[in-house]
C-alpha cells in the first residue's frame, strides 16, 4: 500500500517522519488496538487532515511502517555483505547476529506488532522486495565463500535469526551478549556441514 500523496519537501517529508514515529510508539505501546489514525495524529501533532493527506487509514501506516523497517534491516545488511568483515563465515556470520539482534531488539514490541499486522494485511511486494533482497544478498555471499545451496542457506540462516530473536524479544530477553552466543551457536552448528 503506497502513500496517497509523496512528501516532496523537507517540512512535509519531516510531517510523514513524524507520522511514523507516532505510529511507531503507539504499536510499540499498547499495540494495535491503541493505533488508530485519531490517535497518531494527535500523538504526532498534526490535523488528522494532514495525516490523511499522506495515509488513507491504518493499513497504509502499518503497511509503511514494516517497509521502513525491512528497509533499515536491508542497509545492515548491504553494508555487512560489502564489508571485508564478510570475507570469512564466521565473521559474515557474526555481524548479520549482531545487525539482527540490535535491530530486532531495538523495539521488540514494535517487532511483534509489525509481524502480526503483516500477517492481517494484504501483500505488499514492497516490503517483500525487500526481503527478497536481504536473501539474495546474503546468498551471494554464502556463494562466494562456497557454501553449497546458498539460497536456501541465507533463507534457513534468516529463519534461525528471526526466530531465536523473535522468541528472545517475546520472553524478554535480560542479557544481549547471552542471546547474541546462543545464536551463533544455533547458526554455526547448522553450517557446520557446509563450513
Amino acid at each position: 500500500m503506497e502513500l496517497r500523496k509523496q512528501p516532496r519537501q523537507d517540512r512535509s517529508r519531516a510531517k510523514v517522519d513524524g507520522i511514523l514515529a507516532a505510529a511507531a510508539d503507539l504499536c510499540s505501546g499498547p499495540g494495535l488496538d491503541a493505533l488508530t489514525t485519531n490517535a497518531v495524529a494527535a500523538r504526532a501533532g498534526v490535523s488528522i487532515g494532514s495525516l490523511y493527506q499522506y495515509f488513507p487509514g491504518k493499513a497504509a501506516l502499518l503497511a509503511a511502517l514494516i517497509r521502513a523497517e525491512r528497509a533499515n534491516l536491508l542497509e545492515a545488511v548491504e553494508r555487512i555483505v560489502c564489508s571485508d568483515a564478510a570475507q570469512s563465515l564466521t565473521k559474515l556470520v557474526d555481524e548479520l547476529i549482531e545487525a539482527s539482534v540490535a535491530h530486532y531488539l531495538a523495539r521488540p514490541a514494535l517487532t511483534r506488532t509489525l509481524t502480526l499486522a503483516q500477517s492481517q494485511l494484504p501483500p505488499d511486494p514492497a516490503a517483500d522486495e525487500f526481503s527478497a533482497r536481504i536473501t539474495v544478498l546474503i546468498a551471494a555471499r554464502l556463494e562466494e565463500l562456497a557454501i553449497p545451496g546458498p539460497e536456501t542457506t541465507a533463507r534457513d540462516v534468516l529463519g534461525i535469526l528471526r526466530g531465536m530473536i523473535d522468541a528472545a524479544g517475546a520472553a524478554p530477553e535480560p542479557d544481549r551478549g547471552a542471546l547474541t552466543d546462543r545464536t551463533r551457536r544455533a547458526v554455526l552448528g547448522y553450517l557446520q556441514p557446509a563450513a
